[in-house]
């Protein structure tokens, strides 16, 4: 294992600012391997205890509160948005009401975003340093909900990625929680748990000194995205250290206070095709009898992947503070774990 991590950070690592590939058995075994620079231009080499931020990988753990969420007996995979967020009107189409499910599996009919195509266009121009959620906190999602008409009937079998979709479902979740929010609610049910130390919304001092930058085209620093609007969808930073933790607990549920609920995240909920599916949260790619679960994710100057094959009893994750995706590189390292 050991070999082919440090093979994938030394082969795909020049591509990169810099790069943190890891991978764990579910026997507990681990390996990490790093390269390049956590900060241009001469920053520290970054290692398995840098904070990176992970982008929609966020929506896994919203997932699994939710599916937390449905153990506990606070509300089940039917119930209804609107239920758990009566302060609005929330949108439905031919007789059919939007439920939890349909947020964590992308089939609400909700879009991509709250904000318009043209919101998105001009930030590309003019400011893609800054963080293009900064203004749309709470109350701005929830305004656009009310004010969102369905492409489509909320639980049809074919699913439409939405940012928009989770983001809305972290804040029914916390409402259902009676939690304060949503960093909150994440640290109580599954960091804790799970001893995570570093998976986190806004990091303390101590953990902002190991905070990599993120870089887009030519090295150019950008700034952190908050998220704050959407943080189910996309808010969390965190380590390889971490990652390589919550997946060892997908590839043990049972080892876990949180079995259950890992298990139910990992079902397949919809079909697409022949080999593509999703569960809550995680996508599903390949047979059933060795199935890959992964999720990928990226911000304004970040990209991440992580990955499991539970019948193989592997995990991977990659790290990259810049905006080459390591979805590649990510896949073939499990593809040569499971050999």
């Amino acid at each position: 294992m050991r070999e082919l991590v440090e093979r994938a950070a030394a082969e795909r690592g020049p591509r990169h600012v810099g790069l943190v590939v890891g991978a764990v058995r579910a026997d507990g075994e681990r390996a990490v391997a790093a390269t390049g620079r956590s900060r241009l231009p001469d920053g520290p080499v970054p290692d398995a205890d840098t904070l990176f931020e992970i982008g929609s990988i966020t929506k896994v753990f919203t997932s699994l509160l939710l599916a937390e969420s449905v153990v506990r007996g606070e509300l089940t995979l039917d119930t209804p948005v609107g239920k758990l967020l009566p302060e609005v009107t929330v949108p439905s189409r031919d007789g059919v009401e939007i439920t939890v499910e349909h947020l964590a599996t992308h089939t609400s009919g909700l879009p991509r975003s709250p904000a318009s195509p043209g919101y998105f266009l001009r930030w590309r121009f003019r400011a893609r340093d800054e963080d293009p959620f900064a203004a749309i906190d709470r109350a701005a999602l929830l305004a656009a909900l009310e004010r969102t008409r369905l492409r489509r009937t909320p639980g049809a079998e074919r699913w439409a990625y939405s940012n928009f979709g989770v983001g809305v479902l972290g804040h029914a979740l916390v409402a259902a929680a009676g939690s304060t929010d949503y960093g909150a609610l994440v640290q109580e049910r599954i960091c804790v748990p799970l001893g995570l130390d570093d998976t986190v919304l806004v990091g303390n001092g101590e953990q902002a000194a190991r905070e990599a930058d993120g870089h887009r085209g030519r090295g150019r620093r950008t700034g952190h995205w908050a998220v704050a609007g959407l943080p189910g969808a996309g808010a969390l930073r965190s380590t390889a250290t971490d990652v390589l933790t919550f997946l060892r607990a997908q590839l043990r549920p049972d080892d876990t206070p949180l079995g259950p609920a890992i298990t139910l995240t990992q079902a397949q909920r919809r079909r697409r095709g022949a080999r593509a599916g999703i569960g809550l949260g995680w996508m599903r790619l390949g047979p059933p009898d060795d199935v890959l679960l992964w999720h990928n994710g990226g911000t304004g100057g970040f990209r991440s992947f992580a990955g499991i094959v539970p019948n193989h009893g592997v995990g991977a994750v990659v790290l990259a503070n810049d905006l080459r995706s390591p979805d590649g590189t990510g896949v073939n390292l499990l593809r040569l774990l499971t050999r």
